[in-house]
């Protein structure tokens, strides 16, 4: 399975729906089509309509459309009708439909291979009808030497009819990413009224770059030579945040393909900008850029979102690569997982100090000078929704008195092991010290795998050169880049930021946030089957490191709790150097194992 498609939530049923790119009959690339879950909470899921055999798959290539026949890609959905005849429990999307392979960025475009399709469930998402008319779109704009055209996102967008009318007139606007051939990307912008989602207009280029652009080298990764399923949106700054309840800005999240790999090894960036929107002399708007950031430092990629009006929020899914460099994919039984439901939104921190000059660059950050001297300092923030706490039920819960260590200690144990866990934890770092955990560290200490923070370089690094005896693995070492901020408490009192942890382990996926702006996702896959101890590890150079408010849930619930322990069934296509076709789905067998973080 690969990028997350059209969640949303619907009020007619109290559902949150999350589509997903799965790939019958296939262990790698292949048959796009659209699986289906449903939840109450996104915590605790349900397929659609069962796990059992191709139940659970709701899009196939081919079906109701022959532009599909080689896939349904990644698109969106929204619980409202194509036009006005208002309907209960319709859910309208709007995806990509593949008619010729391969798609590269890098290739030449096959003309035709791309087109924008809708389709109209009347029962809950259940079903979908394929619209008699598809394509809605059926080229990109016309002069573009285009690397790519897919991964359609619609939303009403209130800003942008405030910025092209000076008021909200109502209209859909539509993304679809988007890059010109030895130019760089771009994120195209398309508008529809609220009566007629078959009809969109282009209005232009919503965002334009040179192709590797980045804002700041160290700190905002690349925007690469081609976006993917990117997703445009407003956020208010809130009080609970920091925030003053009326500032709303303008965010997208990017894929981005072919950018530097200096500090991230695949040419894939999940990436973020934030920006202001400018009217155009052609009646469109273009996004200038003025703070970008990294969305996920690890193998987290095709990151989507959705609104979540129950909860006022912007929930954020992605896709994780696994990192086992295909070695063993047949025995894994599956391929890919869904990160835990993230929240994002506007951080705002005051009475911050510009410790070195380091924020005089522009960054994941907009600063407002204060009048003492210090800056309000603001960046997107992502953390966890609340509702995980629901996986700590009947768990194992253990909180771990402080410890404080002023020696270099490669590994002090808990005395407490687990393969599956939750961990929060506060860690004050002297400047001359590293600091952090050891995770699935086996009894002989063959098998380990380390994150640490060095307040020096500012990274987090979660170090996995021993994570495995499989040396065909990815024992690569993700760096996050991570500042924490000093600000002024009193008069001639600052105070140094505590690096703050939240952990999520589930097998091999490891999710990690930091202080609810940095995020980390990635795999570990120990082959000892004691590999399952963890504790503390502190290095630097005669510094101290304080460990405090350690909590850690271990025995996690299950997320499906309807499948089975194991809900595979046998494989015949193991390559995409099989035809698979939409006429031979019911006669195809697969190993597919839908995982979300914490799915045990």
């Amino acid at each position: 399975m690969n990028d997350p498609c059209g969640p949303l939530y619907d009020p007619a049923t109290q559902n949150y729906h999350l589509y997903y790119q799965v790939q019958p009959a296939y262990v790698q690339w292949g048959n796009i089509s659209w699986g289906h879950a449903i939840s109450k909470d996104m915590i605790f899921w349900e397929d659609v309509t069962s796990w059992q055999g191709y139940d659970y798959i709701t899009l196939v290539p081919g079906v109701g459309n022959n532009h599909s026949v080689l896939g349904v890609f990644t698109g969106s959905t929204l619980p409202i009708p194509v036009t006005n005849n208002i309907t209960n429990r319709t859910i309208t999307a709007i995806y990509t439909s593949v008619k010729y392979l391969p798609i590269s960025w890098s290739g030449p475009y096959i003309k035709g291979s791309e087109t924008q399709s809708l389709a109209v469930s009347y029962d809950g998402g259940v079903t979908f009808q394929q619209h008699v008319n598809n394509p809605i779109l059926a080229s990109p704009p016309e002069g573009m030497d285009i690397t790519g055209w897919r991964d359609p996102k619609f939303e009403q967008w209130p800003e942008m009819d405030i910025v092209l009318y000076g008021s909200d007139q109502g209209h859909y606007y539509m993304t679809i990413s988007s890059g010109i051939h030895d130019v760089g990307p771009r994120l195209l912008l398309y508008q529809a009224s609220a009566i007629d989602l078959t009809n969109w207009t282009y209005l232009g280029p919503l965002v334009s770059v040179p192709g590797n652009y980045t804002l700041n080298q160290n700190w905002s990764g690349s925007l690469g030579y081609n976006f993917e399923v990117s997703n445009v949106f407003s956020l208010l700054e809130k009080a609970a945040d920091g925030g003053d309840n009326q500032t709303v800005h303008i965010f997208a999240s990017l894929g981005t393909e072919g950018g530097n790999t200096t500090l991230h090894l695949s040419p894939q960036w999940s990436v973020w900008i934030k920006g202001n929107l400018i009217k155009t002399s052609n009646f469109s708007a273009i996004m200038n850029i003025i703070a970008s950031g990294v969305a996920d430092w690890g193998d987290t990629y095709a990151l989507n979102s959705f609104y979540d009006p129950k909860e006022d929020r912007r929930i954020f899914y992605g896709w994780v690569k696994e990192a086992h460099k295909n070695y063993g994919q047949r025995a894994f039984g599956y391929n890919g997982q869904i990160t835990l439901p993230r929240e994002v939104f506007v951080q705002v921190y005051k009475n911050v100090v510009n410790i070195h000059e380091c924020f005089s660059q522009p960054g994941p950050w907009t600063l407002i000078p204060n009048v003492n001297g210090t800056y309000t300092w603001k960046t997107l923030g992502v953390r966890p929704i609340n509702e995980v706490i629901k996986l700590r039920q009947n768990s194992t819960f253990v909180s771990l008195m402080p410890q404080t260590f002023n020696q270099t200690t490669e590994f002090s144990s808990f005395n407490f092991s687990s393969y599956n866990f939750e961990m929060k934890a506060t860690i004050n770092i002297s400047f001359n010290a590293t600091g952090g955990f050891v995770f699935r560290r086996s009894a002989n200490g063959l098998e380990y795998t380390t994150l640490i923070y060095d307040p020096v370089s500012e990274y987090l690094i979660l170090n996995r050169t021993y994570s495995s005896l499989i040396k065909e693995f990815d024992h690569s070492t993700v760096y996050a880049k991570h500042t924490l901020l000093t600000t002024v408490v009193s008069v001639n009192t600052t105070q140094k930021e505590l690096l703050s942890l939240h952990i999520f382990l589930d097998n091999s996926l490891l999710e990690i946030y930091a202080n609810n702006r940095t995020a980390i996702t990635t795999h570990i896959y120990p082959a000892l089957l004691d590999s399952i101890g963890f504790g503390y590890t502190v290095g630097g150079h005669g510094g101290s490191c304080t460990f405090s408010n350690v909590s850690i849930w271990s025995n996690l619930k299950n997320a499906f709790p309807k499948r089975p322990a194991n809900s595979s069934i046998a494989l015949v296509a193991d390559s995409n150097n099989v035809t698979a076709t939409a006429s031979a789905l019911p006669y195809m067998l697969v190993s597919i194992l839908f995982l979300f973080s914490c799915i045990f």
